[in-house]
């Protein structure tokens, strides 16, 4: 059944410049319309989705980037054209973008939304088809993008396939010509695995622990403030959060206070409060409950016993003084407990970022030029940010992605334009052609303006 469909799509035109705009703003128009529907699939998916973080990641993320993609289509679409070098004058050359066909994408749970439709927008303003296998976790959201895509699109235009972990592999499996997966870096390796042996290209958007190091020069007040905002967000369920802190000794029990009365001012009441998210099922909160097994009374800074297991409300936490070796800093936490783990300069602090696979984007906090730059240049991750956490993702501009363990490839904006084109070289030859000299027979007249080029 999925192949058929996939023979379907396949044979179908591209779309041309007309069409991805006028599909882009019929999109547009109906995410707008359902956008209440949006909010109540979400909040039924999570037993308690926090509005506005639906509103501001899943749906604004969303019409911003359809914005972004209408204005500049035709000049991403434009063939770019110019002269060869003199050696062949005076031919030309072109890189003419084309769309790959089909373009599959795999997406989360944790944003089911935005990770689903996001990737389709930059599928459609390439003028690819797709095809979608949404979270079988969000099973409410993922039946709405089903619904609601069907409005927008034909069946041989984008065609949305659900089903648990039998479809996702029947769909890893399908000869894409182009497959986008966004979810943990252990499923993005058999993914990439299934995708290899029919050559599909891949963009992996993978997670991993985003670090955060705070100079010594920086406010802790002010980190605290953007490290919260970033770490609870979602109830910590976003593959760039921050998922450690690397500080010196002397200050890591005031950034605690400081992170604790910015989440009093934040989330008080955290049970009830409508702006906290839950934990997505109860096999996640029990995963977050084993992380802290081997934490002691003194790393901790509250009492974890105030988390409410039946509504999957998982209190923010801070754990002092976390040890390499601890559960916490094994794996992506993707939850609200935040370690703070100390180094003795930051130098340490940059050493112990490059001994560990390559995040998805690093948090560094300083007003040093020089040290900025320095974590900068001697770094990897997929993005840095300076002195903020969480909006290097909405910036249209910048494109998003990670290197290494953390993924690979591009998306978002002229940079998903071109992961999803294929960037085709054309060379045009001239009538006037003088390419017959560096053709045999090789006279010595012609030796001779080979040896003098």
């Amino acid at each position: 059944m999925l192949q058929e469909t996939l023979n379907n799509l396949k044979s179908q035109p591209a779309f041309n410049q007309s069409e991805r705009i006028h599909k882009l703003k019929k999109l547009r128009r109906t995410i707008r319309r359902w956008q209440p529907r949006i909010i109540e699939a979400l909040h039924a998916d999570f037993s308690h989705r926090a509005e506005p973080e639906t509103y501001l990641a899943e749906i604004m993320m969303c019409l911003e980037e359809i914005n972004h993609c209408i204005q500049n289509i035709p000049a991403w679409m434009r063939v770019d054209e110019a002269f060869s070098g003199w050696k062949f004058f005076p031919s030309k050359t072109a890189v003419s973008p084309q769309p790959l066909g089909v373009v599959g994408i795999m997406s989360p749970w944790n944003y089911p939304f935005n990770l689903a439709i996001a990737p389709l927008i930059i599928a459609i303003t390439a003028g690819n088809r797709a095809m979608l296998k949404p979270s079988e976790v969000t099973e409410h959201t993922s039946a709405l993008i089903k619904e609601m895509l069907a409005e927008v699109f034909s069946n041989d235009e984008v065609v949305v396939c659900l089903g648990g972990v039998d479809v996702a592999i029947s769909f890893s499996e399908l000869k894409f010509d182009h497959l986008l997966f966004t979810g943990s870096t252990q499923v993005g390796r058999q993914i990439m695995q299934k995708a290899s042996q029919n050559l599909v290209p891949v963009t992996l958007e993978l997670g991993g622990k985003s670090p955060v190091l705070i100079g010594p020069d920086y406010s802790l007040r002010k980190a605290a403030r953007a490290i919260v905002a970033g770490k609870y967000f979602n109830a910590g369920q976003t593959c760039i959060a921050p998922d450690y802190i690397l500080i010196d000794q002397a200050r890591m029990n005031a950034l605690a206070n400081e992170i604790h009365k910015e989440i009093e001012r934040q989330y008080p009441d955290f049970v009830h409060n409508k702006d906290y998210s839950s934990i997505i099922n109860q096999q996640h909160y029990l995963r977050l409950s084993e992380l802290l097994e081997d934490v002691t009374d003194e790393q901790l800074s509250h009492n974890p016993e105030n988390s409410k297991p039946e509504n999957r409300r998982f209190q923010p936490l801070v754990v002092k003084n976390i040890k390499p070796d601890q559960k916490l800093m094994q794996d992506e936490i993707f939850g609200p407990i935040l370690p703070l783990m100390s180094v003795e300069s930051m130098q340490h602090g940059i050493d112990y970022i490059c001994q560990h696979p390559r995040p998805l984007t690093l948090y560094v906090f300083s007003n040093k030029s020089s040290l900025i730059r320095e974590i900068r240049e001697k770094t990897h991750s997929g993005s840095l940010c300076v002195n903020e956490t969480l909006v290097q993702f909405a910036q249209k501009n910048l494109p998003f992605g990670g290197v290494g363990d953390s993924g690979m490839g591009r998306y978002h904006g002229y940079s998903g334009f071109i992961a999803m084109s294929h960037m085709k070289s054309v060379y045009y030859q001239s009538r006037l052609n003088f390419n017959h000299v560096a053709r045999a027979p090789f006279t010595k007249l012609k030796r001779k303006i080979l040896s003098w080029l």
